[in-house]
């Protein structure tokens, strides 16, 4: 899965007695296979690791077309990995903590267009889709320099919706071309309105577990079948760490045989927990094709 090419990043490196050195580093062709393929711009929680925080995209035929959340570092791994801000349809935001989020600004600026945009609806401790975007780029926003560059589609997603729908685990239809369907379902992280993604391209679907517990048992039949089932792996078996707010790996581990994913990949990864305890108590439960996510890295979907 890493065939890769060489890439002139042309980072300039001051050298003693003024000798320039050129930097160079290998990048992840498997992004510019035809077809959809999942590239991990960020595999990292809130915690300092080394990692980027949450963030993903999908490519499909060799253009960055749907982004979910945009954590801290996104920004870069964005730009180093090629992708283009008018090629995308879609920016899925799962909820509105930093990790997830924080660089939406940054994506943005100094650019201009629209951009249409999916999230949660909010609560007295969280905003809504509408008021993070007014809040950001409105009139009297933080970065009301952009109020004038974009358009924004606000897609809102109330986190009851799919209860409403007669088919609750179908989610809730937020986008649809000629090519692909886009749908949300709500997850439960606490007290925080949470959004999990499948992405249906095709013959071919990847789906976004975002933060959760686990306890939505609609949640299996949203994801089933699907070929990569991107997990946030942030929990620990023994409970700490929150254990309303991430599932526990062996509940994991039951999710993915539960709803016969094609391929997991375990994302969201932290400082704060033992990861090679928490990967056997997965595999405990699930044995099929396992990647742990990273920085930059591709990965086919089919």
């Amino acid at each position: 899965m890493k065939n890769s090419i060489t890439k002139c990043l042309f980072i300039l490196l001051i050298c003693g007695m003024g000798q320039i050195v050129w930097a160079q580093q290998s990048i992840d062709t498997q992004c510019l296979k035809k077809g959809p393929v999942l590239q991990i711009l960020g595999s990292g929680g809130p915690f300092g690791s080394g990692r980027a925080s949450a963030s993903y995209l999908i490519w499909v035929d060799g253009r960055s077309q749907i982004m979910v959340d945009a954590g801290g570092g996104s920004f870069a791994h964005f730009h180093e990995a090629g992708a283009k801000l008018a090629d995308i349809q879609l920016l899925a935001l799962s909820h509105f903590h930093p990790d997830h989020v924080a660089e939406v600004p940054a994506l943005l600026w100094p650019q201009s267009g629209t951009l249409r945009v999916a999230g949660p609806s909010g609560t007295a401790a969280f905003p809504s889709l509408d008021e993070f975007l007014d809040g950001l780029f409105g009139p009297t926003g933080v970065f009301r320099v952009l109020n004038q560059r974009f358009e924004f589609e606000a897609i809102t997603v109330d986190p009851t919706d799919h209860v409403k729908n007669s088919d609750a685990a179908a989610g809730v239809e937020i986008y649809r071309d000629e090519t692909m369907r886009i749908s949300a379902m709500a997850v439960p992280h606490g007290d925080v309105p949470a959004l999990a993604y499948r992405i249906d391209i095709g013959e071919a679907s990847i789906a976004f577990s975002s933060d959760q517990n686990g306890s939505n048992h609609d949640f299996i039949e949203f994801v089933r079948d699907v070929d990569v089932l991107v997990v946030h792996f942030a929990g620990n078996e023994d409970g700490t760490g929150r254990p309303d707010l991430h599932a526990k790996p062996s509940t994991w581990g039951q999710i993915a045989t539960q709803a016969q994913v094609g391929r997991l990949v375990l994302s969201h990864l932290s400082t704060n927990q033992n990861f090679q305890a928490n990967l056997g108590f997965l595999q405990a439960e699930y044995s099929g094709p396992l990647t742990v996510a990273e920085d930059l890295l591709c990965v086919t979907v089919d």
